[in-house]
Parts: C-alpha cells; sequence; structure tokens
C-alpha cells in the first residue's frame, strides 16, 4: 500500500493474495486499501480498528486474528490472520501486509516472524540489486508516536449506548462559540462526526448527516471521496517536506496524540487555519460486540484557530476554547444519569439488542474526561 497518498491505496498484491483471499486484482489495485473492510457487513472489533489504524498511521507493528466475512460474499464467515508492517525505500514509505484464512491453506501456516524475516531477505537482496535505500520501521521507532488516557480509569454505573453518546458530545459541542470539529475513532478513517459553526466557516465543510456511518457502502459501490458523504482529516494533501506532519495527523486519528497542524481540506494542500487534536476517553464497551473486550470509547477532538500551528501548538493547551471543551465533556459524564438515555436491560441480554451504527453499542461511562497524550518513554 502506497503510504503517500491521500487514501492509502493498495498499488501490488501477489498471486497467492489473489487465490486465498478470493480477490481478482480489479477489485484492489489502485483503491483505497479499506476496499476490504466490509464494515456495513459486519463491524470489526475495535481493538482491530484502531492496531490497523496505528500501523497504517505510523508503522506500529500489527498482527492479530478476528472473525470477519467476505465482501464478495457476506454470508461466508471465517478467521482471518492479519500482519501489517511499514517499510521506508528511498525515503517513501509503504505498508505491507500479509493475510489468510486460518485453516484454508496449510502453505501459509508460518509463524509471524518466519514470514517477516522471509520479507526482510527478499526487500533486501531487491534494494541492493537497485541500489535502493530500505529500512524497516521497528516497534521502538514507532512507540516514539504512541499515545495513552491520563488519569484515574474509573468506572461508574452509567450504561448507555454509544450512539446516543455521540450525539450528546456533539450537542454540547456544537452550542460553543469556538470553532471545534470530532472525529469518531471507531468508524473506518476516523471520519467527521460533528463540526460547528464556527468551524465550518473557517474549513469550508458544511455540517456532518448520517450518511456518514454508511461511507464504507458508498465506498465499496465506486463512490469518489467527496461522495461518500463523510469529511476525513488524513485525505490532506501534503508535500514531501511536511512528511512528519501527515504522521501528525494519521496518529492523532489512530490514538488521539495531542498534535497542532495546518488544516487541509479533502484532496487540498494546506489550508489558511490550524487544528488542535487530541484523543479523550470517556467511556468502556460492556458487550461481546465490537466495542466489546473492555475497549476503551474515545473520541479525537479538533479546535481551529487562525494562529500558526506552531503558536497554536503553544497557546491551544491552556486557551478558552480548550478549557470550554474539557468544560463541556466533563459536564456530560456529570449530567449523564438524568440527561442521556440510559439502558435498563439485563447486562445478560445486551448482546440482542441490534444498533443500526456500526460502532453503537452499549458503554459504560466513567467518572472523569481522561485526555491523551503522547506516552513518556520507559
Amino acid at each position: 500500500n502506497d503510504w503517500q497518498h491521500e487514501e492509502i491505496r493498495c498499488v501490488a498484491m501477489n498471486d497467492h493474495y489473489v487465490e486465498n483471499q478470493n480477490c481478482p486484482r480489479e477489485f484492489l489495485m489502485n483503491k483505497n486499501n479499506r476496499v476490504l473492510d466490509p464494515t456495513h457487513l459486519t463491524s470489526l472489533p475495535g481493538s482491530v480498528r484502531v492496531g490497523i489504524r496505528a500501523a497504517l498511521a505510523y508503522g506500529y507493528p500489527f498482527d492479530t486474528n478476528f472473525e470477519t466475512v467476505m465482501s464478495a460474499s457476506p454470508s461466508e464467515k471465517f478467521i482471518k490472520r492479519v500482519s501489517i508492517r511499514m517499510v521506508v525505500v528511498c525515503g517513501y514509505r509503504f505498508i505491507i501486509g500479509w493475510q489468510h484464512h486460518l485453516g484454508k491453506d496449510m502453505r501459509y501456516g508460518l509463524s509471524n516472524a518466519e514470514w517477516w524475516t522471509l520479507a526482510a531477505l527478499k526487500l533486501q537482496e531487491k534494494a541492493e540489486a537497485e541500489n535502493f535505500e530500505a529500512g524497516w520501521v521497528s516497534e521502538e521507532s514507532a512507540m516514539a508516536w504512541t499515545a495513552e488516557p491520563t488519569g484515574i480509569f474509573e468506572q461508574t454505573d452509567i450504561l448507555c449506548r454509544k450512539e446516543d453518546l455521540d450525539k450528546a458530545i456533539w450537542k454540547s459541542l456544537d452550542a460553543l462559540e469556538f470553532p471545534v470539529l470530532l472525529c469518531d475513532p471507531f468508524l473506518p478513517e476516523c471520519p467527521v462526526i460533528g463540526l460547528n459553526k464556527s468551524a465550518q466557516t473557517l474549513t469550508g465543510w458544511a455540517a456532518v448527516g448520517d450518511e456518514v456511518t454508511v461511507a464504507d457502502a458508498k465506498l465499496l459501490a465506486g463512490a469518489s471521496p467527496l461522495q461518500r458523504g463523510a469529511q476525513y482529516l488524513t485525505y490532506g494533501r501534503y508535500e514531501k517536506s511536511e512528511e512528519l506532519e501527515r504522521v501528525a495527523v494519521r496518529t492523532a486519528c489512530a490514538n488521539g496524540r495531542p498534535c497542532s497542524v495546518a488544516f487541509r481540506g479533502m484532496y487540498a494542500f494546506r489550508g489558511d487555519c490550524s487544528m488542535w487534536l487530541q484523543g479523550v476517553t470517556l467511556a468502556q464497551g460492556v458487550n461481546r460486540g465490537p466495542l466489546g473486550g473492555g475497549t476503551q470509547i474515545w473520541y479525537l477532538v479538533g479546535i481551529l484557530s487562525k494562529d500558526s500551528p506552531a503558536d497554536w501548538a503553544a497557546a491551544a493547551p491552556k486557551s478558552p476554547a480548550m478549557e470550554a471543551v474539557k468544560a463541556a465533556m466533563q459536564g456530560i459524564l456529570a449530567s449523564a444519569e438524568k440527561d442521556l438515555p440510559c439502558d435498563t436491560v439485563p447486562f445478560a441480554q445486551m448482546d440482542k439488542h441490534q444498533s443500526a451504527h456500526p460502532y453503537g453499542g452499549e458503554v459504560r461511562l466513567l467518572q472523569e474526561t481522561l485526555w491523551h497524550m503522547a506516552k513518556s518513554p520507559e
């Protein structure tokens, strides 16, 4: 996959992938790699979604097995093994991933370490033959881009549906006088799910509608980025010298790591305003669906300014806008029992309740908001 593109696109696939994944080349080549991510058919576990995004954003190695369905045959379930790494060739980043159906073909039974050792040897041979510089992004170097919630993770007894929490958060932020946008990292590619009128004025983007949750289906149907009903911070256009800013934006969408960057419209170079991006955790998933298994429920907040990215990096963390956003978020938790539609369904029955939202479902709220910060080196 070509990391440099606005949408990370598949640029090569071998014959084994075509055969094992039942994926004709024309179905994926030169298209957004999410073509094979059938969220509108079955939701990936939230931890898998975020893990894949971290691998694609800043090269953190990712290995997992999970149950999914085939895009070409939605009734067919299978266990997929996925392993992803990032490589840099002549200064350009590429994402290499291998996948196979567990139990389908014993030719692919090697361990992750064995496969990546083989891949490293092949890359080294080719690079030396062409006199190219090539190297892998290591787990140690990728750790510099990691982030984590700060504070005490203390749950309440209050249960609600994530889609109701989405609406409550946006209702509160929409009322602020400061330009603010909100992204959902559990939807594919972390789309914007709300931006208030002040933010619309600065960005030129329209208000967000409910169609953002079905953008996947439109992608699979062949719709262009501007026809899918979703807006993405990661679709900006960058010069080669601005690569670290692109890493910062994609990383913020993967783990909420704070950064100050220039706003860029989709497929557009830098605009004339800046964004402070930062993640905030408010809840934990409690069912066995895509948000289950203790998934921490977080959102990405963007606060916009006419300041330069450097000036906004210094001012944003203690700005009146940030204080207002923090107060609004904490206010949602404080008034949740009274204001949010709380779920009264017995815990054992929760999995029987279906949600129209691919990443909806029951969550348990926290006592305090936990804002994400860059993870300190150990």
